[in-house]
Order: C-alpha cells, then structure tokens, then sequence
C-alpha cells in the first residue's frame, strides 16, 4: 500500500535520526513558527498542556517562551503521546484514565471518542488512528470520524498496528495462543499463527521493520516476521525480560531483564542479541529518542537516567530526572529534558550542563514534535484568483488562417521534472552502510535485487535500501507487497 512521505512523523524522525539531529548553535534563538516561512524543513515545536487538565499551548524550540499556537478547548490531564500526524495536525493521546484523546493543532479542537470500559494496550502508529483492546477482549479502532470494533475469535491480549495497514492481534489463553492478522476496516482473518504463549503487553514493534518481538516467557523473545506471519528461532535470556522498545527505523530492539545490569541489542536482520551496554546498575525502564539519536534508560532505584548514544551503543552521561510519560525527553536539536524539582531544564547533548530552565514546567506535560503547519501563510495564497475578462483589450489575437485551415501555435514543451518520474519503493533508511547491504543481499523481486542509494543529509551519508523506480505507483505498491517487507513508495528517486 502507498504511504505519503509526509504521512507519518515516524518516517520524517527517521530521517532526522540519520542526520544524528541538529548543532543547538544551528537554531536561532530568535526563530518562531510564525516567521520561518522561508526555512526549508519543519519547525521545532513543544507542546505543553498543564498535568492537571487545561488549555494546551504550542512553544517554539529553542525559544520556549514563544507561543506559536493556542488551542480553543480544553485538554484532560495526559499521560503519554502515542503519534503525531503531520497531514492531518492531529496529536494522539492518551489521558490520565487510560483514554485516548486527539489535540488538533489546525482548529484548536480536543476529541475525546466515546469509550465506557476500560482499555489496555493502546497505541497509534500514524496519530490519527488509535488501536485499544476492551476489557472484554475485543479490539477497537477509534478515529475522528468514529469507532470500529472487532471480536477475534479469542479475547484479544496484545495488538501491534503495521505501517501498511495491517494489524496483527494476540490472542487466547496463555496455554493455547494464535496470532492472527487482519487489514481493518474489513473484519476477514488474512493468515494466523500458533504462538506459544506470550506476556500480555511485552512486545514491540517499529514502523518499517518487518519484525514484531514478542516476550513469550519470561526469559525468551520470539522473533515474527510480520508480513510472512512466520516466527525465527527463539532468543534465550539469562534472566525475566523486563521492557522492550525498538529505534525508529526498527534495525534494532533493546531488551533489558530485571536481574542484570545491561541493555541487550537485538539485531532484527540477524535475529540474535548482536551486542550489550553495561550499565552502574540495573535498568527499569527504556524510552527511545523519536528522533533516533538517543536511548534513555531509567535506573531501578532513584532518580539517575542513563544517556545511550544510538550511533556508538555507548553511554555518555548521566542525568537525574523523575521519570513521567512525558519527561524525561529528547528535544530535537538533541538537548535532554529533565524534571528539576519544580522546573523542566534542557541540558546540552555533549557537556550535560544546563542550558536553559523552564521555571514551574514540572507542572506541564511536554511533547517534542517538527512541523511547518503553524507558519503563516503566504499573502498570496489568500487573494483571490483573477480571470481574464472577454473585453477587446484582453482577448488573444487571431489565430493566421491558411486556405481556411487554422494553424494553431506551436505547442510549449513543459519543462519536466526528472525528479518526479516514475516511483521508488524503498525499504529502510539506515546510517550503517553494511547493515543496508546485508537487507539490500536479502530483498530480490522478480529477479531483480534491491540496490542501495546513498544521500547526504546535514553531513551525515543516508544509506537507502530501495528497488526502482517503476513508471506507476500500482507497479511499485506490487513490487513492495511481493517483496513480504514492509515498504514505503516515494515519488521520484530517494
């Protein structure tokens, strides 16, 4: 299925992650949304919504005291962002009971869908469409425009969206579990698997790999390849697998367990732990850069927060922060946002010296997020379209006639944009040239083999997996589905 490049946030994060983010002293520290209208590339904007419920605001980054944008309604108290929608200017959300919520950056508007029972497992890949389980087991699909609901054919205990529409369920009893996949709105089972059992909300999944890890006891992580819905040989651990979480891209998955003072690196290429980071203590919890620059890895007794560069898999600080839904975080040109009593401080990615303090920003919930729809519209956009008038003065001059045939003009070539001919599939953006070789070795299609196109972005080579480009985005939405990948179609070359 065709997905617009600007469709997910992910995608651009991903992007962002292979520039290894922005100098700080590359933002000017005048700049705001409304007057970059000019600059190439999204804006860097906070959200920040009083933690008890109230009127969210939009800041511009570095300058945080600079509100770009105020929304018309009221918020509840939010606990996390699940995904942002930049096509739509939607934020999804889930509040302090466990709802889903939307905050629309275009109208100001908040959304809260209708939901009686409780919910678990929630989640959103592309902010727009919200995937929860009911208390009953079934599984719920909320949008702006309504719910869908499906019953599996056993109650549902985990569910993992996939960037190409479809969404993959786990369900049944511990003892007796199948996976099964289905491309919602339509309610048809395409495929299903015998799963061993799984630990209900222990898993993970990034947009555009092609793997889905689950916990299937406690010390083992199955590998599923999710658009052939086969499993790989199991990965055994020493102790009980505690969190998962995968980078952007989805090349990796880091593991932690609860007995041991390291972060696993589990390479979804070769399906095996490919390397740890030791840590001064045990870890509780992990949290990814959406920018893909940094893992935070919060320590299991009191307040210390390891820095884990994503390039070199090293640690390289540490920072003290109380560990909410939304901080500690990540702001995009790479600064770390820390609780500090009752401040948020943004502390510099190499030195870890405070560089500027949000007085009393404790008592907000914060959201790093790129965008340009905030920046104002260009004048002429707003004036009205002028058609030329059938006065004598306006009308085109006769055409030449020729023993009563008309000979018309010679016809304007247009100018072609070479850049838009044709359309790529590309199947995964990665920084390291030899990772993008071993998936570009894996992917043949119809005889043919996917190459690489390698770009530079800030300084930073982009190494690009793709196959094409092909005359029609049908051809190439055929290509990435029989390639059993998940796949992104881009206008043009990448």
């Amino acid at each position: 299925m065709y997905v617009s490049p600007v469709r997910s946030f992910i995608a651009f994060a991903l992007v962002l992650a292979a520039c290894g983010g922005g100098d700080r002293s590359a933002v000017p520290a005048t700049r705001t949304a409304s007057s970059t209208s000019s600059q190439r590339g999204p804006d860097a904007l906070l959200l920040r919504v009083p933690r008890g419920g109230g009127v969210a605001r939009v800041t511009a980054y570095p300058n945080i005291d600079s509100v770009a944008w105020t929304a018309t309604d009221a918020a509840p108290a939010l606990d996390r962002v699940l995904a942002f929608d930049p096509d739509a200017g939607l934020i999804a959300t889930i509040d302090s009971r466990g709802l889903p919520a939307w905050i629309d950056l275009r109208v100001g508007s908040v959304a809260l869908p209708h939901q009686r029972g409780a919910l678990h497992g929630t989640t959103s890949i592309d902010g727009s469409t919200i995937f929860a389980v009911g208390d009953d087991g079934a599984v719920l699909r909320f949008t702006p425009a309504g719910t869908w609901l499906f019953k599996p054919p056993a109650p549902a205990r985990s569910i993992f969206p996939l960037s190409g529409g479809n969404l993959l369920i786990v369900g049944g009893t511990h003892a007796s579990e199948r996976l099964w996949r289905i491309r919602p709105p339509a309610t048809k089972i395409l495929d299903s698997l015998t799963l061993p059992g799984t630990t209900p909300g222990m898993g993970a999944v990034a947009p555009f790999a092609d793997r889905v890890y689950l916990a299937t006891s406690s010390r083992t992580l199955l590998g599923i390849h999710a658009r052939r819905l086969a499993s790989t040989k199991p990965i055994e651990f020493a102790h009980t697998i505690g969190d998962i979480v995968a980078t952007p891209s989805g090349d990796r998955f880091y593991v932690i367990t609860d007995s041991s003072n390291r972060v696993n690196i589990v390479d979804q290429y070769q399906d095996r732990v490919s390397g740890t980071i030791e840590l001064a203590d045990r870890p509780r919890d992990l949290r990814v850069d959406p920018f893909g620059r940094f893992l935070l890895v919060r320590a299991a007794s009191g307040d210390d927060v390891w820095v884990v560069s994503v390039g070199t898999d090293k640690v390289v600080g540490t920072v003290h922060s109380v560990w909410r839904g939304d901080v500690p975080f990540v702001a995009p040109d790479g600064a770390i946002a820390v609780s500090d009593g009752r401040d948020v401080t943004f502390l510099d990615r190499s030195t870890f010296q405070p560089v500027q303090r949000a007085v009393g920003g404790a008592s907000e919930f914060w959201y790093p997020f790129l965008w340009n729809g905030l920046r104002a519209r260009a004048a002429a956009l707003d004036k009205p379209v002028e058609f030329p008038t059938d006065s004598p003065a306006t009308l085109p001059p006769p055409r030449p006639v020729v023993r009563d045939t008309v000979v018309a003009p010679a016809p304007i070539t247009p100018r072609v944009d070479s850049t838009k001919i044709g359309f790529t599939v590309s199947f995964a953006a990665v920084l390291n040239e030899n990772v993008a070789r071993e998936q570009a070795a894996k992917i043949i299609v119809e005889g043919h083999q996917a190459r690489i196109v390698t770009g530079t972005t800030s300084g930073m080579t982009v190494y690009r997996v793709v196959l094409g480009p092909y005359p029609t985005r049908e051809e190439a939405d055929r290509v990435g589905r029989a390639s059993g990948l998940s796949y992104v179609v881009i206008v043009g070359s990448p």
